[in-house]
């Protein structure tokens, strides 16, 4: 039974009920209905709040807010949605970079990150801890800085250009590497892949070594255990990685905006610029309602044609 179900036959059987000691009623005042208080209020205050903000300000024709519907104005959901469908203009050009960015940054992520989890989590015995830190100490540093860095690294006469002059190589023999979608790409591949890896480790750390004993002893060779068992079990941290990394990929604009300079526009970096630059707050606020929109249908999409639990158990009897 859904939680909306629970609630609804917990207020129908409290009304039968003369002893508040029996009553199902009082059970959500107990935990752990009680210790999800704070974080439902945190939530209703720091992401509901400002989101239906957003929402009224796509609807105004100016930087104020105005709840006369008779000034509410749609022009601005016209405007991005007329040249998203056409793939023209700005918006088009927008949604395409947006799209192929946070496409490839999956694919990119996933391919890199399952053969380094699958030896995290099966092979690798002796300085398991020193990897690991390895690959979560970057995430104690900003993002600007990081993105920085490699930024250095592939400008023209930067740092790549000097460790290939150092074997010999001709000083500036090619031109800057930064300011392209493949950049940009390597920069979100880069920053999210934590978010890929560790959901696909903990997957393949939940495998049973039993699981893969029972396998050789029933015959199974290597490629039979990996397509049937381990491929299967380790498919709900596959999903949850790819939503975290499709969902922060469609959001990156530090990347877009030093890798990719003025030449790679995300949906991110042009609401950045509508609320910063241009100070056009409808439009910008019309993009995030937008950018949100695609976010959750994805999500949706992808959860409800995916079961997990079905995934997860698809090893079992094989």
């Amino acid at each position: 039974m859904s939680t909306k179900g629970k609630l609804r036959s917990s207020v129908v059987r409290a009304a039968t009920y003369t002893r508040e000691s029996e009553n199902p009623l009082f059970e959500l005042l107990r935990p752990p209905w009680v210790l999800m208080l704070p974080i439902l209020l945190l939530l209703a205050f720091m992401f509901v709040g400002p989101m239906l903000a957003i929402v009224l300000f796509s609807l105004q024709s100016g930087n104020q807010i105005d709840l006369g519907l008779t000034s509410w104005t749609f022009e601005h959901y016209g405007e991005i949605i007329s040249g998203m469908v056409s793939g023209t203009g700005v918006y088009g050009q927008v949604l395409g970079n947006t799209a192929l960015v946070s496409a490839a940054t999956v694919v990119a992520t996933a391919v890199v990150s399952y053969p380094a989890a699958y030896a995290l989590a099966r092979k690798i015995k002796r300085y398991k801890l020193v990897f690991l830190l390895v690959l979560i100490v970057p995430l104690f540093t900003s993002v600007n800085v990081r993105v920085f860095g490699w930024a250095l690294f592939f400008v023209k006469n930067g740092v790549l250009n000097s460790i290939f002059t150092l074997f010999g190589g001709q000083a500036s023999a090619y031109p800057s590497l930064l300011y392209n979608r493949y950049t940009v790409v390597f920069g979100t591949m880069y920053v999210y892949l934590p978010f890929m890896l560790f959901p696909i480790y903990l997957s393949l750390l939940s495998i049973d070594d039993v699981t893969f004993e029972a396998a050789q002893d029933l015959g199974a060779g290597t490629f039979t255990i990996f397509r049937r068992i381990v491929l299967p079990l380790s498919m709900p941290g596959v999903v949850i990685g790819s939503l975290f990394v499709f969902v922060l990929s469609l959001g990156a604009d530090v990347e877009a905006q030093i890798l990719g300079g003025g030449s790679v526009f995300t949906m991110a970096s042009n609401i950045n610029y509508s609320f910063g630059y241009s100070q056009n707050w409808p439009l910008g606020s019309a993009q995030a309602v937008g950018l949100l929109v695609i976010t959750v249908v994805v999500g949706v999409v992808i959860l409800r044609s995916l079961d997990l639990q079905e995934i997860a158990s698809r090893g079992d009897g094989r």
